[in-house]
């Protein structure tokens, strides 16, 4: 699964296997161990994943709000509720026309356009941006903004959605934000949702599917695991498309 070097890797081992340990009359349980980063495959940014000259959102100083054992005391994924809210699928591809490249970038002025003539985003509404760059996937070194950047939304383009009001917002990319080229290390994106407006970021999203079927307005629904202290959680979104 998509995972940032910065990031520990997901691990997986059947820890009990069928046979070890049996129960009466020939019955027997298997059970596995996981260990995984919180910001690993299809995750959720907590607010207090990123802070900002030491402040994460709600104007906590974070450094005396963190431990090695115990997380964040203020902003963690346990605080997160569940994402559920009407979902608004942008299809980036289709917006320029062609494949994106690193140099695209999904900009206020696009948001506007896309939805002229559409049900806009609102209080509560979670977007979710397609940039197509999940088709990469999995060549590792082309999918991750490692060698060369990514294509995303821009800062203008995460401001016209914070005034929205949005619940949450995502994208198929492992970074959401636009980042044109490696040099590119600025998390202004990143910062402005998360620490400036309060709104949780998921990524690495495959969003493949509903955009192969067409799919531009659902009702989207994801649970966070409520890990205390954590800065992310795993995800698995659904959405839920009324009956053509």
């Amino acid at each position: 699964m998509p995972r940032h070097p910065y990031h520990p890797a997901f691990g997986f081992v059947l820890a009990k296997q069928h046979g070890e340990g049996m129960y009466p009359d020939g019955v027997s349980s298997a059970m596995e161990m996981i260990v995984t980063g919180g910001h690993v495959g299809t995750h959720v940014d907590a607010l207090g994943h990123i802070a900002k000259d030491g402040y994460i959102h709600g104007g906590h100083a974070i450094a005396g709000l963190q431990s090695a054992t115990g997380g964040l005391e203020a902003g963690s994924v346990e605080e997160m509720p569940p994402l559920i809210g009407a979902g608004h699928l942008v299809d980036a591809e289709e917006i320029y026309g062609r494949e994106l490249v690193p140099a695209d970038g999904i900009t206020a002025e696009h948001l506007t356009a896309w939805f002229a003539g559409r049900d806009e985003p609102g209080a509560g509404s979670v977007v979710l941006v397609r940039t197509g760059w999940m088709k990469k996937w999995p060549d590792y070194n082309t999918y991750l903004p490692i060698t060369a950047g990514v294509p995303g939304v821009t800062l203008d383009g995460a401001k016209w959605l914070s005034s929205r009001g949005v619940l949450a917002v995502g994208a198929d990319t492992h970074m959401f934000e636009h980042k044109p080229s490696i040099s590119q290390v600025s998390l202004s994106v990143h910062a402005h949702l998360l620490v400036e407006a309060g709104v949780p970021i998921m990524e690495s999203l495959n969003l493949e599917p509903a955009a192969a079927d067409g799919v531009r307005d659902f009702l989207f629904v994801a649970l966070p695991l409520r890990v205390r202290g954590g800065t992310g959680s795993p995800l698995r979104p659904v959405a839920i498309v009324s009956p053509s």
